[in-house]
């Protein structure tokens, strides 16, 4: 909170907080929630893509922000939203969560305390520009309840396990890519009722909006638009299908009118990008996925790798999106990271530089070639660097704060 405060007067010199604006648009989506329905959160004009979770969950601070009459930054970007002050706290602490998780599963391999301290920083790094400058809250408590689902399978706890991931989808459907992982540890008998479970509360807040709005429900679900002119287009772009190419439209925004010789909020005529659907290639990843599932069951390795499978199933996102931001590779660098630490010093250095590598040439602004390969090289270096096996830290141990897991080996 205090680099959103401070980091624009103290270090540029302009009085401006600073704020995601991919949040206010999500907020918006939750102020939807609490006026017109759940039902509506797809058709706001958000480009709201992902599953409605986080706009159920930030609903009542959105109802907070309107009953203390705060501003929000939606749809015109304000330099100092007050809504700040409601919505900003909740934003740090969905990101806070992560290491909640994180810090069980260094436990779980037996870190020491040093071990532990880095990857809690490590974690914090990496997590802090995915809530604060992206605004992202969603996919950071879908990893949270991701990772909680995953350490529930491995104990066997399969009815936990499918909990965890009914409310990590709910948040974020591409926590998906590591499901198939988690079933080798799910007795087959039991995989309908898993199933089940873990459909049941998407499947409750999605049934409003597919009554309500139909076209861009699915429009939004289905082929998950995306934008190759804002973000980072990747060559899987010109496989992509295009849902609507460059054109002039009208939009409200804020502009000088020279024959009123001042700035007014109104319609003016712009250029709007291309949009393509990022569907085909998540699609893909998720097939790869099932596979490595597969082999997983099949060879059933200790905890250590499972993560790094894990890591490498949230990596093939990466490699086969369309279009690219930075945020999409923290899941992968986070617990590649949290792999290498329980390996030796090496290991861990290279797979650091490696992370750095990728996070710093995932913000740059190039070509489509050049950047793909520059971040999906030192992404799969990452991996390659992090990878445990033949590491003695094969076996994980039990912890005093499991109760349930304790109860289960009794």
């Amino acid at each position: 909170m205090a680099f959103s405060f401070f980091w624009y007067p103290v270090v540029h010199h302009i009085s401006f907080w600073a704020t995601p604006g991919d949040l206010w648009g999500t907020f918006r989506d939750a102020h939807y929630v609490i006026w017109d329905g759940e039902g509506r959160v797809y058709n706001a004009s958000t480009s709201f893509v992902t599953f409605p979770g986080i706009a159920v969950l930030l609903a009542p601070f959105a109802w907070l922000q309107d009953a203390l009459h705060l501003s929000a930054s939606w749809p015109v970007y304000l330099l100092k939203p007050t809504g700040w002050y409601v919505l900003g706290p909740v934003d740090m602490l969905c990101g806070g969560a992560l290491l909640f998780p994180l810090d069980a599963i260094a436990r779980r391999l037996s870190f020491s305390s040093a071990r532990r301290a880095m990857a809690t920083t490590l974690s914090l790094v990496l997590i802090f520009p995915v809530v604060e400058i992206w605004g992202h809250p969603e996919d950071t408590l879908a990893l949270t309840l991701g990772l909680y689902a995953f350490l529930a399978a491995y104990d066997g706890r399969w009815l936990h396990s499918a909990a965890y991931f009914a409310l990590a989808v709910a948040f974020q459907p591409l926590i998906l890519l590591i499901v198939p992982i988690a079933l080798a540890y799910v007795p087959t008998r039991k995989w309908p009722t898993f199933a089940t479970v873990t459909a049941i509360p998407t499947a409750i807040l999605l049934l409003p909006p597919l009554f309500q709005e139909w076209g861009p429900t699915t429009y939004a679900i289905f082929k998950q638009p995306n934008f190759p002119t804002i973000d980072h287009a990747t060559p899987w772009a010109s496989l992509a299908p295009v849902l609507t190419r460059t054109r002039w439209v009208f939009a409200w925004k804020i502009h000088y009118s020279v024959e009123k010789h001042k700035f007014i909020y109104g319609p003016v005529r712009t250029l709007a990008g291309e949009t393509i659907s990022a569907g085909p290639g998540r699609t893909i990843a998720i097939i790869l996925a099932c596979l490595v599932g597969l082999w997983v069951a099949r060879r059933k390795p200790p905890l250590v790798e499972l993560l790094w499978w894990a890591a490498f199933a949230l990596a093939l996102r990466c490699v086969f999106e369309s279009v690219m931001d930075p945020y999409y590779f923290v899941p992968t660098l986070v617990l590649a990271l949290v792999v290498a630490l329980a390996g030796g010093k090496t290991r861990f250095i290279l797979t650091l530089a490696a992370a750095v590598v990728c996070t710093k040439t995932s913000y740059w602004h190039t070509g489509e070639w050049r950047y793909y390969l520059f971040v999906t090289v030192s992404l799969l270096a990452t991996l390659a660097f992090s990878w445990p096996g033949g590491s003695s830290r094969t076996q994980s141990l039990p912890v005093d704060d499991e109760p349930a897991a304790s109860l289960s080996n009794a």
